[in-house]
């Protein structure tokens, strides 16, 4: 196609707008990667100057998402709506400000918007319209999906950049007006045409002229100036990311269900797309699950068996839980499909040990099946006890026995108990235990090793639930400058996630530490193992611990 008869799918129709929100954020670690992010903004309630460089307190972490091509970025709000009808499972992730716009506003998309337009923004401020925003693997991340960078681009949907040419003071309820239109048939949604699709992006003629726009952003303008040249880019490294950090979500189908107890099913889930070099589950590995109609609903389980193709998982019915068992019990049925994280092992066998001594009480079996059972492997020397109510109460019977001797399982109908004493009591100080149940063994397993001075250093637990309920208490966002409210049944790390702050967790029991964060001021309930008494002073659990009347985060 030459360029002469884009004029046929010039820009729409577009005079004036409103500015609804102006938005900020800063650099800091985000996703699990090693590369931070800015893509988190919080709007602003009060005016913010803006300069060459965009509004003063935001920031880029990669200096070429910043600079006077790129000082503002501007996403259509209404393509929102859009992605949550397509992608109902990640439905709550598509919010105002998902990809980190600068500027919200209700009017403005790519077909009425144009390279080169100049728009005033409200008294003061002139700017204009620079290059479009070229998605990158990032967005792979923040909308939990494995192409969205991918899907944003072939939509057209990615947002643009602004450069000012003159600065001022920016705040909600602006008007943007379009003050002059140079180039109506380089429309933002024309543009992505010639930098994407065919076969557009092979007419030498348009990149010849677009490679002269002056008013067409430089990394744009150097795109097309390659082509013609036969220099082009690996777009898979924008796209995908440099293939070392790995994306967190995976489909899965459930394939098979099996009653173990009157309460435990075992879950067995097979990948939609299957790795030729799977991931195995190492002892003490969890993996995260999303659950609920909405996605919204993660909760975390242990994986007794299997690899990233197929694992299997123990899941005890919890009718006074948060709701995760409850619904993967009753409303998951066979042949269909969840969204799975990355298998982490944050409740590993310390290979120092010279024994390894396993303590389980309930559902706390599943903690354990992968361990023993490598052990047995290994030919390490091992012993599993395994505390159940009564005899139907036992799960896995199949991968427990050929541990053989190595397993004692209780059980308390005939009056079998565990006698922490002497299970310690034998251990020499080269013996590591290991301890999952509900918190009264933990506590009991602690206060045994306290008694007989065994090393604290040598007892590791995890618990299976936790009490995450209590008081209602305020947090203040010490960097974001905001205040949130946490209910009696909330969970901070739930209010901090739905106030767009990506707080990493795994566990969510408040065992692996992942999710903790910092504390500037204020007093807590702490809760959970994951921290050692040092670290409390600081920091605490946003999964499971609670703040006592208000307190501040380093957030």
């Amino acid at each position: 196609m030459a360029i002469q008869d884009t004029t046929t799918i010039s820009a729409g129709s577009f005079k004036r707008d409103k500015v609804i929100q102006v938005r900020t954020g800063k650099v800091r670690p985000c996703f699990g990667l090693s590369d931070p992010s800015a893509i988190y903004k919080t709007p602003l309630t009060k005016p913010v100057r803006v300069t060459v460089l965009g509004c003063e307190g935001d920031e880029q972490a990669y200096e070429h998402h910043g600079g006077p091509d790129k000082a503002l970025m501007h996403y259509a709000s209404q393509h929102y709506k859009q992605w949550q009808a397509e992608y109902p499972f990640n439905a709550h992730l598509f919010t105002t400000g998902g990809f980190g716009e600068n500027i919200v506003s209700q009017v403005a998309e790519e077909s009425n918007i144009c390279i080169g337009d100049i728009l005033s923004l409200g008294d003061e401020i002139l700017i204009q319209v620079s290059e479009p925003r070229q998605p990158c693997y990032k967005l792979n991340h923040r909308f939990e999906m494995k192409n969205m960078s991918l899907l944003s681009q072939n939509a057209g949907r990615t947002g643009w950049y602004y450069r000012v040419l003159r600065e001022g003071t920016l705040q909600p309820g602006d008007e943007m007006v379009l003050v002059d239109r140079k180039y109506p048939q380089w429309s933002i949604r024309n543009m992505q045409r010639y930098l994407y699709e065919e076969p557009y992006r092979k007419d030498e003629k348009a990149m010849m002229e677009l490679a002269e726009l002056p008013e067409l952003g430089l990394e744009t303008r150097t795109i097309f100036a390659n082509r013609l040249k036969k220099v082009f880019l690996n777009e898979n490294m924008r796209l995908q990311g440099g293939g070392t950090d790995a994306l967190k979500w995976t489909q899965y189908r459930l394939v098979r269900r099996q009653e173990q107890t009157p309460k435990i099913i075992a879950f067995e889930f097979e990948a939609l797309t299957r790795n030729d070099n799977p991931t195995k589950a190492e002892p003490g590995t969890h993996i995260r699950v999303k659950l609920g109609k909405d996605g919204r609903l993660v909760r975390a389980y242990s994986v007794v068996k299997g690899d990233s193709n197929c694992f299997t998982l123990g899941i005890a019915l919890e009718e006074s839980g948060r709701g995760g068992s409850q619904y993967i019990h009753e409303q998951v049925s066979v042949g269909e499909v969840l969204t799975f994280g990355e298998m982490k092992s944050d409740f590993a066998l310390n290979k120092a040990a010279d024994e390894h001594i396993f303590i389980a009480g309930g559902i706390g079996i599943t903690a354990f099946v992968a361990s023993a059972t490598e052990l047995q492997h290994q030919s390490a020397k091992f012993h599993l006890f395994y505390a159940v109510k009564e005899a139907c109460d036992i799960a896995f019977k199949e991968e427990l026995a050929p541990l053989g001797k190595n397993v004692t399982v209780l059980d308390g109908s005939q009056g079998q108990r565990l006698d922490l004493l002497k299970i310690i009591g034998k251990a020499s100080s080269q013996t590591h235990v290991y301890v999952c149940g509900p918190e009264r063994l933990l506590a009991a397993v602690q206060s045994t090793a306290r008694e007989l001075g065994f090393p604290a250093s040598n007892v590791h637990s995890e618990a299976f639930a936790i009490a995450t309920s209590g008081d209602p208490f305020t947090v203040g966002l010490v960097k974001s400058q905001k205040i949130l409210d946490v209910a009696s049944e909330q969970t901070l790390l739930d209010v901090l996630r739905d106030a767009g702050l990506d707080v990493p967790s795994t566990c969510e029991v408040g065992n692996c530490g992942t999710c903790r964060v910092g504390v500037r001021k204020g007093r807590v309930e702490h809760r959970g193992t994951g921290l050692i008494d040092d670290e409390k002073c600081g920091s605490m659990l946003s999964c499971v611990s609670r703040g006592i009347g208000h307190i501040e985060l380093e957030l």
